[in-house]
């Protein structure tokens, strides 16, 4: 996660942090971000295409889902194509 927590820290925490986290997702640690959400996880270890996670920060899939969000208020730019790469590849690897 060395690589990845940069990325979040930048892109992800303001609304996905310790305090009243987004759909009730944190992601200010492995565990918090491998426990998911009410609904259920958002990272399958081994399995990018079938994280949500990655999904949404690859602007794959529906536009409500896409993070962060387009336009939004933080002003926080997309994931470049390297930093999904990133994420991808973390998943891909295990998530560890």
């Amino acid at each position: 996660m060395t690589d990845i927590k940069p990325i979040f820290d930048t892109s992800c925490v303001k609304c996905h942090g310790d305090e009243k986290p987004k759909a009730g997702l944190k992601l200010t640690s492995l565990e918090t971000t491998l426990k998911g959400t009410k609904e259920g996880k958002v990272v399958e270890p081994g399995n990018s295409a079938k994280s949500s996670l990655v999904l949404s920060v690859a602007y794959i899939g529906e536009e409500d889902h896409w993070m962060p969000p387009k336009n939004n208020k933080a002003k926080i730019a997309p994931l470049t194509k390297e930093q999904v790469g990133l994420v991808r590849a973390w998943v891909d690897q295990g998530a560890k």
